[in-house]
């Protein structure tokens, strides 16, 4: 009986860490349009989209705290952000000095496994300096989900991009997360993309995952799952 009793609650501690960072995710809030030498605000929060839970900083899972945010630019030259503490969520600010397109990235492996999953939070916000329209890129990122800056509207397509290792991710997993809590999962084509139409105005989240067995060793323990999402948020007028 003692270890049938032990055994359920190695087994709920398990299930109650996974459910725990699987359910939250990191999402990049910043305007997709930015003017030239003037500072770009970006803020990084977490939390349960869906359910409208933003976690201040304190209670964020693990180490995620510690996650770094980059800019990379036009010419592809990379900055690492100054990060601020702002209680709900983290803030940094950067100047762009050059027209073209601006990736706002995150990549954050967690020290801490859920259960014996490893886990990885990404984000990407693609933000346009200028007139024009930019051709998207794969970011230099192992997931990344992207949309097109530029203005949205209700009841009018959007197009997003998926790619894992550089390379378009075929059939693979997205989560639509509405201003209004639904959630709809669906697959991207052979192309990697996936269309939408979006009904309410307001922000959206959307996350691309991917959920692999792969056994390895992190920060000295074992894992045989690996874990990845990554996110990007649009706004719809």
């Amino acid at each position: 009986m003692k270890t049938l009793i032990l055994f359920l609650a190695g087994l709920a501690a398990i299930l109650v860490g996974t459910s725990t960072a699987t359910a939250h995710a990191i999402w990049i809030e910043s305007p997709t349009k930015a003017t030239k030498h003037k500072a770009h605000e970006v803020k990084i929060v977490y939390g349960d989209y869906a359910e409208g839970v933003v976690e201040p900083t304190a209670k964020w899972y693990s180490d995620l705290k510690t996650l770094e945010v980059w800019v990379t630019g036009p010419a592809q030259q990379k900055t690492r952000l100054t990060l601020t503490d702002a209680g709900t969520h983290l803030v940094a600010s950067f100047v762009p000095e050059a027209d073209g397109l601006y990736y706002l990235s995150t990549v954050h492996a967690t020290r801490e496994l859920g259960g014996s999953t490893k886990y990885e939070f990404s984000s990407v916000t693609p933000v346009l300096v200028g007139r024009g329209a930019a051709a998207l890129a794969p970011p230099a990122q192992p997931l990344a989900i992207v949309v097109a800056p530029r203005a949205y509207k209700a009841n009018e397509p959007v197009e997003a991009q998926v790619w894992k290792a550089g390379q378009v991710f075929k059939n693979g997993k997205v989560e639509l997360m509405s201003p209004e809590g639904w959630v709809k999962t669906v697959q991207t084509d052979a192309n990697g993309k996936l269309v939408f139409t979006p009904k309410l105005k307001g922000s959206y989240v959307l996350e691309a995952s991917d959920y692999q067995e792969q056994a390895g060793e992190w920060h000295q323990k074992k894992y045989t799952h690996f874990w990845q999402g990554s996110t990007t948020r649009i706004l719809i007028n």
